[in-house]
């Protein structure tokens, strides 16, 4: 696990319990910037592994974001099957102040942030191709429009976590849905900000879809708001964690994740020996999905062209535009890293200024 913040933080303490429900031994690695806090965050894990007795060795190790060679050598010595990324230049968390930047992100959506989302991921790939390694790489910072470019930026991700299984869970529950009932969605990021607000304020929802028939919005519209704060991401812990099992031990599962084999978006998918597969309904195709799923990220601020190129939508490229108007066209994936620097010093000059 790569980084180790409020959302590693809860995935982490949620492995031993899906651990717990297997036979496998399992090591978890958490590397971070800061060692003192990768420390803490393994023995707050061994903690919860000992009181549940699982098979569950937890090391740390810390994680130099600017050295490849030293990220490599992390790399080797962990040997990993499956790493977890939650490292990104940019916290949803920071961006509930009153300051120009945030107020900007909040007025032309998250899609904004999407170079600081995707920033390390270059290191990483670079990294990985110099362990020799062929882990399976999950992406959690904005997976519903990063993962697109992971090929461009060197790095071969599987999928996402978050975000559309936060949703499908929160309908699980309101729908009441039967542990054998067949529940689907299409949902992203934007879905998120939409159910975190009052029932009465949302404008638009996810498709749904309950043992193959499309579920009316009537009956989800009501569903209880997400937590806007950074309790939601134990919310979705538990998921996560049972996905990243299941492709550290080449195990089944299935459920829903955002970004798989670099679509944008969120899909239904399941996993089989490990293996990642789409688990649409049968009567919507991979194209139909696509295209609803482009849409939704361009409501959410960003999408991306041909898996190369970010365009923020028509709105949050007047806003950028108003404030610099050289970063309002977007980016290729692979200058990502410089996009990501003219972005922070946008932050920075904005970050001052409180409206």
């Amino acid at each position: 696990m790569l980084g180790c913040g409020a959302l590693a933080r809860e995935i982490a303490l949620a492995i031993p319990l899906i651990v717990a429900r297997h036979d496998a031994a399992l090591t978890l690695v958490i590397a971070a910037r800061s060692p003192d806090r990768a420390r803490w965050l393994a023995q707050l894990v061994r903690a919860r592994n000992f009181a549940g007795g699982t098979r569950l060795t937890v090391l740390s190790s810390e994680l130099d974001w600017s050295n490849v060679d030293q990220m490599a050598a992390t790399i080797v010595a962990a040997a990993p099957t499956a790493i977890l990324n939650t490292a990104s230049l940019q916290s949803p968390w920071a961006l509930g102040t009153a300051d120009a930047w945030s107020q900007l992100v909040r007025g032309g959506g998250y899609g904004v942030t999407v170079a600081l989302q995707a920033a390390l991921l270059p290191a990483l790939g670079r990294a990985l191709n110099s362990a020799g390694s062929d882990a399976v790489v999950v992406n959690a910072c904005y997976p519903d429009v990063v993962n697109a470019g992971a090929r461009r930026m060197g790095v071969d991700i599987r999928c996402g976590i978050g975000n559309i299984a936060l949703v499908a869970e929160l309908l699980r529950q309101h729908l009441a849905v039967a542990e054998d009932c067949d529940l689907r969605l299409l949902a992203g990021h934007w879905d998120v900000s939409q159910l975190s607000l009052p029932p009465e304020q949302r404008s638009d929802f996810p498709l749904v879809w309950q043992n193959g028939r499309a579920v009316e919005v009537e009956r989800i519209c009501g569903a209880p708001p997400l937590s806007s704060d950074a309790t939601v991401n134990a919310f979705g812990a538990g998921t996560s964690a049972a996905l990243m099992y299941a492709l550290a031990a080449n195990c089944d599962w299935s459920g829903h994740v955002p970004g798989p084999w670099g679509e944008l978006g969120g899909y239904p998918v399941r996993v089989e020996a490990g293996r990642l597969h789409y688990d649409l309904p049968r009567n919507v195709t991979l194209d139909e999905a696509r295209r609803w799923n482009t849409e939704r990220c361009e409501r959410d601020g960003a999408f991306v062209e041909q898996g190369t190129h970010v365009r923020f939508s028509a709105r949050a490229e007047a806003l950028i535009r108003s404030v610099a108007p050289e970063l309002a066209g977007g980016f290729d994936f692979k200058d990502v890293e410089s996009a990501a620097r003219a972005f922070m010093e946008l932050r920075d000059v904005m970050g001052k200024h409180v409206e």
